[in-house]
């Protein structure tokens, strides 16, 4: 067996190990003495001991980290008191992905992550600093060169960029963005003032104003953090590998070889659906643990287009036209009541709560409730194409699954007693990455068929 020899990250990486400490450190040393009434002084002092204590331990983490390839496996040592070696066997080498941020912009490299299937984010392999050179052999040792030339390309025009954020922001952001708003001023703003301001809301109207501007702030939010993350969004793929490069301040590039991918998913959601807009998101084993924005294999796209864009970057999930085995027009009740009856219950519990004059959202969020049941009995379906399943379902956003059979990691009937009387049957799917489709009520001879025809 022949192994190289072990090789050290690039230098910049002692810049951005310090820096992501000092972030930490200098953040929670400061908010300690304006929290304690400190000095300025003592706080400038604080701050500059954490600056002082991020350079060294950057250095020490870059200086006892290396890592090497040999014929069978990437290996990963790390750790200045409790040194740590992962082994990475080439064949189990789900995807390569980089990220250029603004310090890796600075210093000319990149930061490489190596996923594997099933791992979470601890265990796969982060090289927080290598040269683009480094990037390019590590690439090609794993099995993932670059292209010279891609056989298909989707890029996303500016315009698009908008709409997909006005559209689909990207709400975790702004919740995480808001909730940290929140932690500092509970820091910094006495309870009692903060007490104060919530007693000077004593009217639904003052209360109802608040609550908007609120959702204004966090859509504002969201936006911004959309077009932070799709800015330059391109998806392209050669005969093996498709690739993913998105971000305004971090430059992602993500690499899956296409026979690894398990599905992609339609999501139409609610403010995009009566636009006949969707998004697309992809179904991989080394991404399945990442947020929507990571999974995404276009952030938008006109809905009567998506199974066109979806052959060309992934030939495998090419569709023919057909139609749905459709749940039967019994099972629509089954699909109004339970949404019907929440929302009753849920107005009534409103108007206990806050005012008898209140009553009325019972009535009104039971016709939701019906009109969302609705919904969901008109989008549920399935159906076989080839090597493709699909499964379509809505609860607020309608759900889209194409899998490839071979990559299920299960399939499954489940029926109720009630379901059993009625001759209805729950079918559904799982891929390897966790995601699932599922379309109930169907037909029983109709969920039967197709359970059969996939276990063949």
């Amino acid at each position: 067996m022949t192994s190289e020899i072990p090789r050290r990250l690039h230098r910049a990486a002692i810049v951005v190990e310090a820096v992501g400490s000092t972030l930490q450190l200098v953040g929670g040393a400061v908010l300690v003495a304006i929290v304690r009434g400190g000095t300025p002084g003592t706080a400038a002092a604080l701050a500059a001991a954490g600056i002082a204590a991020s350079v060294v331990m950057g250095y020490a983490r870059w200086s006892k980290t290396t890592y090497w390839l040999d014929d069978v496996a990437l290996h990963y040592r790390s750790g200045v008191f409790t040194p740590d070696e992962r082994v990475v066997p080439r064949a189990r080498v789900q995807a390569v992905d980089t990220t250029t941020g603004p310090l890796q912009r600075i210093f000319g490299v990149v930061e490489l992550r190596v996923q594997v299937p099933g791992a979470a984010d601890e265990d796969e392999i982060v090289l927080s600093a290598v040269t683009h050179e480094e990037a390019a052999r590590m690439r090609r040792a794993l099995g993932q060169p670059e292209p010279a030339a891609p056989d298909e390309r989707v890029a996303l025009r500016v315009r698009h960029l908008l709409l997909a954020a006005l559209t689909g922001p990207q709400l975790s952001a702004a919740v995480s963005a808001i909730a940290g708003i929140f932690a500092l001023a509970d820091n910094v703003i006495d309870v009692r003032d903060g007490e104060g301001l919530l007693a000077r809301l004593d009217t639904p109207r003052e209360i109802a104003v608040a609550a908007a501007l609120a959702l204004a702030s966090a859509y504002v939010l969201s936006f911004l953090a959309a077009i932070v993350v799709f800015a330059g969004f391109v998806a392209e793929r050669d005969a093996q590998v498709l690739r993913i490069r998105r971000g305004l301040l971090a430059r992602r590039a993500l690499s899956i070889p296409l026979q690894r991918v398990d599905g992609v998913v339609i999501v139409e959601g609610l403010l995009r659906a009566p636009l006949g807009l969707a998004a697309l998101r992809l179904e991989s084993v080394a991404h399945g643990s990442e947020r929507a924005a990571g999974r995404t294999l276009l952030p938008i796209v006109r809905r009567r287009d998506a199974e066109d864009i979806i052959a060309r970057l992934i030939p495998a999930l090419a569709i023919e036209p057909g139609a749905y085995e459709r749940p039967p027009h019994r099972a629509l009740r089954r699909f109004v009541l339970a949404p019907s009856v929440t929302g009753a219950v849920a107005g009534a519990a409103a108007a206990l709560a806050l005012h008898p004059a209140a009553w009325p959202a019972a009535a009104a969020l039971a016709a939701i409730g019906a009109l969302i049941g609705l919904r969901a009995y008109r989008a549920a379906g399935i159906r076989l194409s080839g090597d493709v399943v699909v499964v379509r379902e809505a609860r607020l956003a309608r759900r889209t699954l194409l899998a490839r059979r071979h990559r299920l990691q299960r399939h499954a009937l489940a029926r109720t007693l009630l379901q059993q009387r009625a001759g209805l049957a729950d079918f559904s799917v799982t891929v390897g990455s966790g995601g699932r489709g599922t379309a109930r009520h169907l037909d029983s001879a109709a969920a039967e068929a197709a359970f059969g025809a996939l276990r063949r």
